[in-house]
């Protein structure tokens, strides 16, 4: 279950919102800057019209190199074939050419991506203090999205993030929208899992949920934490 935000006693006065963006910003161009590569396991598991057993779950290794881009392994699979094909494929290969070098920077949550509008004040989502910025894309494609993005209040590192693509994905062509938190792994957000909900005709109603473990990073010699 994702943990709910509640509010927060503040005790010092919460930075301007040009501050947030520039230190969102400073973020997120550090940890491009710092991981060089990472490896991680991801299971992914899809569920239909309510079903309570999953019509398929697909386990794969993710290999990520800066100057590559990220590569995968199944290395396992239970239920319809159909449905790897048809969805989870799809979700890998859009991940894939999102983390592609030349399309990173168009693709990454920053303020040339996107408007921010911070909120007021602080909150506590999955036990952390946060800052909430309401995000709109700055261009309508399926790799950016619009909603809500919780940061780190003390470091502005990506805590949660709830909404729906900014153009319809082509894996599912239908009404999306999804949530996703993130755990730090060596001082860097890193994706821990993921909730997606669509309606197609194709599909009706489909539930993913991507969960992400065992990390193993490896970060520039002169990256700090």
């Amino acid at each position: 279950m994702l943990a709910s935000s509640g509010y927060a006693l503040q005790t010092a006065p919460p930075p301007s919102s040009d501050e947030i963006i520039r230190r969102i910003d400073e973020a997120v161009q550090h940890r491009t800057k710092s991981v060089a590569a990472y490896t991680v396991q991801e299971l992914y598991t899809l569920y239909r019209r309510g079903d309570a057993n999953p019509a398929i779950q697909v386990t794969v290794k993710t290999t990520y190199a800066r100057e590559t881009g990220k590569d995968y392994i199944v290395v396992a699979q239970t239920g319809s074939s159909f449905y790897r094909g048809a969805v989870i494929d799809h979700v890998l290969g859009d991940e894939k050419e999102m983390a592609r070098a030349a399309n990173r920077e168009n693709v990454a949550l920053t303020s040339a991506n996107y408007e921010f509008t911070p909120e007021p004040g602080i909150v506590t989502q999955n036990g952390r203090p946060c800052v909430i910025v309401h995000i709109k894309a700055r261009r309508k494609i399926p790799f950016l999205f619009n909603g809500k993005a919780w940061f780190d209040a003390s470091d502005f590192t990506l805590v949660h993030v709830e909404g729906s693509p900014a153009a319809s994905p082509s894996f599912f062509a239908g009404q999306t929208a999804g949530v996703r938190d993130y755990v730090k792994v060596d001082g860097f957000s890193m994706a821990q899992h993921a909730d997606v909900h669509s309606h197609s005709f194709l599909f009706g109603d489909t539930r993913l949920q991507i969960d992400y473990t065992n990390y193993q990073i490896r970060l520039e010699p002169q990256a700090g934490n």
